[in-house]
């Protein structure tokens, strides 16, 4: 059985314990919800599917090719301020990057907020292709609202692997990450969430599910985003 002074000992530091806590006790009033589309493109085997197992598990796995596209979802808390908590679900795309599958990959870019476009370290040919991808999302895209507007990456995989000095012949942001290391990928992730504009958040009731399968949606209204 404790003793008295070890019962005393035990809550002076849950007192202070407790005090430590305090600051970060906050009330949560309401609670604001903004979903983010987000597309993954890039050429076969560069990674795309085990960056986002990695991020939405934790765990790195090695994966076939994909067919035609992989759907994922996470809900990231953001931050509380003045009793609302801000939080972003992340509607996650891994579109197939090879080249037979490469006709079905504009079905989901309509609604994209941002996209990632993921090339191998390893292999600079996959670097110079990435321009392709960003030009075609563009491309079908452009009709709905100016290109500026979607957030796009070029992430490069793999450096945990050795390779050669990368030049970013891009005008779009440039982050290396390694999916079987996690080395960069959660920060990758939490700065699309971080950078959503804040007319995107509304009240967590006023929210409606707005995942939609790309599949429904005829050739012609997919041409444009």
């Amino acid at each position: 059985m404790a003793s008295v002074e070890s019962q005393e000992h035990a809550l002076q530091v849950l007192g202070a314990f407790t005090k430590i806590l305090r600051p970060f006790n906050m009330t949560i009033v309401e609670t604001h919800i903004a979903n983010l589309k987000l597309v993954l493109l890039g050429e076969s085997s560069v990674g795309k599917t085990s960056i986002v197992t990695r991020y939405t598990t934790g765990n790195y796995q090695k994966t076939n090719a994909t067919i035609g596209a992989a759907f994922f979802t996470k809900t990231i808390n953001l931050s509380v301020e003045n009793g609302v908590l801000k939080k972003v679900n992340m509607e996650i795309w891994d579109t197939a990057g090879q080249e037979r599958y490469r006709s079905l990959t504009p079905i989901y870019y309509r609604n994209a907020d941002a996209a990632l476009v993921v090339f191998d370290v390893t292999k600079p040919d996959s670097l110079r292709k990435a321009q392709s991808w960003i030009d075609e999302l563009h491309e079908y895209c452009n009709n709905d609202r100016p290109e500026e507007n979607i957030h796009v990456i070029v992430v490069g995989n793999k450096v945990d692997l050795d390779h050669e000095p990368l030049d970013n012949n891009t005008d779009h942001e440039f982050v290396l990450v390694s999916a079987k290391t996690g080395e960069g990928v959660i920060e990758l992730f939490d700065k699309l969430a971080e950078d959503v504009v804040p007319e995107k958040f509304v009240k967590q009731e006023d929210v409606e599910d707005t995942v939609v399968d790309p599949f429904k949606i005829s050739r012609k209204q997919s041409c444009s985003c």
